[in-house]
Formats: structure tokens, C-alpha cells, sequence
């Protein structure tokens, strides 16, 4: 009793000051590689103890400790994955811990896969928010978007719903195409586990899946950016950006920015992707959304260099893709069209526009048809051609996972704006992989991919709102900064650390230097003003949400086979 005492007050003293070891903060499951990083070179004996029973249920001697470049410490990476029993425990060297609470749940990461769900729900556009749904987060309808004016033009069209883009009330095609295929693709991944995520949004208890419930706020909001020709708008926004309002204060006349190639192509692939899973539950708008699919699949085939270019008035978030002058778009969209029509049309396309190694991010699309070719038998010889593709990407990342002082899948060029999504996406790799191979090495490395963003990092740090036992609290986020609530919305992920500060020193937010010279994992800070590294986004979200309910889901037993 008197150890556990002991303990019960040790573990307040090392919550408030910086331990000494850093890890998942919100814990892991009895099934998952478990690796925590120790920030000292001390090779004394560490224990690990079960706090409730109070006593030891493993000893060992830490590795020498090995420098990790990205924030020049020398650390020492320990593994505890053998310990499975579900409890919370601490890390304990020469009788001082030296860690906060280490927790092993078999549902560790329900609470956490919902509310980065659940925040979608935060993010929309065009309705109030009702307390019983939001909770102390509740809001007044903002941007009705009934009547915008196209930019240019005498002609205006209804664009309502929508999620809001990121920390801005923007809504854009082109980051909504990443966005909605991670999320689309987690229900086709793990349609059970999904169905029984209960987000208490306006649509529960449906008979429906919440998460397409969600989802479907946002492709209503798409399918009304089509315009009769097939081709889309680029965005809908106002032409600059807002001041720290709520959405109902922001009176600034919005306006729908000209098609381009990029959107229609981003369309057009969740489009065809979404007439895939709604097929059983919506048939009509599963036929919807074919339509609309090869609509604009066909405008972009006639129009297929027509890149957005932002007038001098406007000033919000280009989107304008940095890829493969819309090859990677067109790849993207041939290969969910396929999947969804087997009309030879599409595979022809892709065939004379074969992918490559190019990682996922918004401005390049390629590798989401790595991702389809791949886990599809219907693209035939192109499907190994695919997997070995991936296989390639994967055993890369997972190299760098294991040289790494950190024991993270963290690439040189990871290091950018929105590194936290850049991680997450690599973690998607590395589970795809895993799908291909059942090599649990794989597994692992997407297990500390996800150990990275919730807090095995060198500032101790979860970036997820409202999880762990230091996270967030002044996200660049225009509802946070103007709703005079001192906690955050749970489930945000901030964009990360990285070292190209282009707030620093801005107008209006003029963030102070918080860079250390190309010490890239330090390059962050909790301030609205840090639009570069504490902004949120729809695409920063729907990778981390990938990854940690998935892994709920492998670790839970749930299957996913390639067709």
C-alpha cells in the first residue's frame, strides 16, 4: 500500500515537469509494439511497474543511446511490446520515474478514432451547431452559401454545407479530394468497426454509418461545385482571408472561384469512389455521384491543362496541385472509375499514364492509384505492378524507421508544413503494406507513426486536441481563437513541426522566431498566431484518423483482404 501512496504522488510531481521519457500519451493496445524513448544516456537497470499491484513486471538495461538528427538529442529506445496485461504502468530508474503514466487498454483508441471523427462534424458549414450535439462548442449558423457569385461573372449558384477547409472558413475541391478518399477508404477498409462508431452527430441513429453520415455533408456541398458542363469550381471562399470571428460574424461577401483540372479531377475520383460505398445504403445517390464522376472525368479529358490561377483581389488558401501537371490527378480519377465501371476506357487511361513512387499528399494524387490498383484484382497484371510499387515506398520508410534514434518512419522531406499529416500518410503506407505481406515489422513502424503524433516526439507533446497529458490549446482556428472558450475542440490535429516558419514575423499574426536553425522536431508552438505549424486542416485530420482506427481495428481483429 505504502509503494502504491508512494507512486499515486510520484506520478502527480513527474505530470507537471518534462520526464525524462517520452512515448504514445494515450497508450497502447495489449497487442501493439510498445517503444518509449529515453532521454538520457544513463544504461542503469529501467523497471517498469504495474501502479496498481505495485510491483515490477519487467526489468532491462537501456541500448547505448544513438542521436537523432531532426532535434540533435541522444536517446535511448526501449521496447515494453511484451508486456500485454491491460493496466497503467510507469517506468521507474534508479528509484526515480522517469515517465508519466504508460497506459494498455484493449479499446485505447476508440475515444481517440471518434473525436478525430467527430470534429468533421466541428467543421461545417452552412448550420448551427446545437448544444446537445457540440456542447459547450455550440455555435450559430454561419455562411449560408444559398447565392454566391462566381468570380467574374453575373451568374451565382447555391453551394451550401460543406466542411470549412482548415483554421479559415474557406471551403476547397482540391483538399477536399485527399480528405474524403481517407475517409471513404477507411469504411471500405473496416465497414464493421465503423458502423459501431457512434459520433453523436444530427444523423445518428439513422440506421446509418455516422462516418458516412459525415462524409456525405461534404460531398453534397461538392456535387453542387459541378456546373452543368461537367467541369468544377476551384473553391468557395471570401477573397480574403477573415479576422478571428465566429462563422456567423463573418459578413465578407463569398464567391466561387473558376474551374480547373485539378478540382474536376479531385472530384471525379471520390465521386466514383463514393458510388462505391453508398452503393447499398443510398442506390440514387450512388447513382448520383457516377454521374457526376465521368462528367467531370470528360471535362478534364477536354480541358486537361486549365490550372487555377488566383486573381490579385483574393487572397485565400491557391490549392493550385505542385504535382505532375495533372497526371496524378488524372491517374487518381481513372483508377476509381474503373473500380467503379470496368469500362475499359478508364484502365486504357491509366495504362498510358502509369503511377510511380511519389508519396500521398494534396498536391499529388498518385499514390491514392497505387493504393486502388493495388488492393484490386480487377486491374489484373497492373496490381503487382502496384504492389511492388508500394512494397518499394514501404520498405524505404520502414528502413528509416529502424536506423532512426527515434524509431520513427519520419523521412528528410516529412519535415514540412502539415509534417504531422506527412507522418500519418507514411503510417497508411506502412499499414498497406502490412495488408500485402502480414509482415508485422510493418505494423510496427504504423504504430510509431502514431506514437510520433500522440507524443513519442522530442517536445513531449500530443498534437491532438484534448489527448494526452499535454496537447493543444491555442490552434490558429478561427471558432478557438473568437468562441471565448478556454479548451479547444477535442480531436484537432495541428500541422507539426517543421522548420519553414512562414509566420514568423507576418502580417497580421507576426508570430516570434520559435525556429531553431534546422532542428526540425523542436520548430513548433502552441500559438494562434503559428498558421505554419498549430493550424488545423480536413487532410491533417483524415490521415491520423486512418491510422488510429485501423489500427483499433487490426489489433481488434478485424480483416482487410485485397479484393
Amino acid at each position: 500500500m505504502r509503494l502504491i501512496l508512494f507512486l499515486s504522488s510520484l506520478l502527480f510531481v513527474i505530470s507537471i515537469h518534462a520526464a525524462p521519457a517520452v512515448f504514445n500519451q494515450v497508450g497502447f493496445h495489449p497487442k501493439s509494439t510498445k517503444q518509449i524513448v529515453v532521454r538520457t544516456e544513463s544504461v542503469d537497470t529501467v523497471h517498469i511497474i504495474n501502479i496498481v499491484q505495485g510491483k515490477t513486471v519487467m526489468q532491462l538495461v537501456p541500448p547505448f543511446s544513438k542521436k537523432w538528427d531532426y532535434s540533435e538529442e541522444s536517446v535511448q529506445l526501449i521496447d515494453i511490446s511484451s508486456i500485454k496485461t491491460p493496466g497503467t504502468y510507469l517506468a521507474i530508474q534508479n528509484g526515480v520515474a522517469i515517465s508519466n503514466n504508460i497506459v494498455i487498454d484493449k479499446d485505447v483508441y476508440v475515444d481517440l478514432g471518434k473525436s478525430l471523427l467527430k470534429w468533421f462534424y466541428y467543421q461545417r458549414s452552412s448550420t448551427a451547431l446545437e448544444a446537445k450535439y457540440a456542447g459547450k462548442w455550440a455555435r450559430l449558423a454561419g455562411h449560408p452559401d444559398t447565392s454566391v457569385l462566381i468570380y467574374g461573372t453575373d451568374k451565382k449558384i447555391s453551394s451550401p454545407k460543406g466542411w470549412y477547409d482548415a483554421g479559415d472558413y474557406g471551403k476547397y475541391i482540391v483538399n477536399s479530394g485527399i480528405t474524403v478518399f481517407t475517409l471513404l477508404n477507411l469504411y471500405e477498409h473496416f465497414p464493421k468497426l465503423c458502423d459501431t462508431l457512434q459520433l453523436h452527430i444530427p444523423e445518428s441513429k439513422r440506421g446509418k454509418s455516422d462516418l458516412l453520415s459525415e462524409v456525405r455533408w461534404n460531398l453534397d456541398w461538392m456535387l453542387s461545385m459541378q456546373d452543368a458542363d461537367g467541369g468544377v469550381y476551384h473553391k468557395l471562399t471570401t477573397k480574403k482571408f477573415s479576422g478571428s470571428v465566429m462563422p456567423h460574424q463573418d459578413k465578407a461577401e463569398r464567391v466561387v472561384l473558376p474551374k480547373s483540372t485539378a478540382a474536376s479531377l479531385n472530384f471525379s475520383g471520390v465521386m466514383a469512389q463514393a458510388s462505391r460505398v453508398y452503393k447499398k445504403t443510398d442506390p440514387s445517390f450512388s447513382k448520383k455521384t457516377l454521374v457526376a464522376a465521368e462528367k467531370a472525368y470528360l471535362w478534364a479529358k477536354e480541358h486537361p491543362n486549365v490550372v487555377y490561377e488566383q486573381p490579385q483581389d483574393v487572397n485565400t488558401g491557391t490549392y493550385t496541385p505542385k504535382g505532375e501537371n495533372n497526371l496524378d490527378e488524372f491517374r487518381f480519377a481513372a483508377a476509381e472509375l474503373y473500380e467503379s465501371t470496368k469500362k475499359t476506357i478508364y484502365l486504357k487511361d491509366l495504362n498510358e499514364n502509369l503511377f510511380n513512387a511519389n508519396g500521398p499528399w494534396w498536391g499529388d494524387l498518385n499514390f491514392l492509384s497505387v493504393y486502388r490498383v493495388a488492393s484490386s484484382k480487377a486491374f489484373k497484371e497492373l496490381q503487382k505492378t502496384a504492389q511492388d510499387t508500394l512494397l518499394t515506398v514501404a520498405n524505404r520508410i520502414l528502413e528509416v524507421a529502424k536506423n532512426s534514434a527515434y524509431g520513427l518512419p519520419i523521412e528528410e522531406w516529412n519535415w514540412v508544413w502539415g509534417s504531422n499529416s506527412a507522418v500519418a500518410n507514411n503510417g497508411i503506407i506502412l499499414l498497406y503494406a502490412y495488408y500485402i505481406t502480414q509482415n508485422k515489422d510493418f505494423l510496427g513502424a504504423a504504430q510509431s507513426a502514431l506514437d510520433y503524433v500522440l507524443g513519442r516526439n522530442p517536445l513531449n507533446f500530443s498534437y491532438v486536441s484534448g489527448f494526452g497529458y499535454k496537447s493543444p490549446k491555442n490552434p490558429h482556428h478561427r471558432p478557438s481563437e473568437a468562441d471565448e472558450i478556454d479548451d479547444p475542440v477535442p480531436g484537432m490535429v495541428v500541422g507539426g513541426a517543421h522548420s519553414g516558419k512562414q509566420d514568423v514575423g507576418e502580417e497580421p499574426w507576426q508570430c516570434k522566431d520559435y525556429t531553431a536553425e534546422k532542428i526540425h522536431a523542436l520548430n513548433y508552438t502552441d500559438d494562434r498566431c503559428s498558421y505554419a505549424t498549430n493550424e488545423v486542416a480536413i487532410n491533417w485530420n483524415s490521415p491520423v484518423a486512418y491510422l488510429t482506427i485501423a489500427l483499433q481495428a487490426i489489433y481488434n481483429g478485424y480483416v482487410y483482404k485485397f479484393k
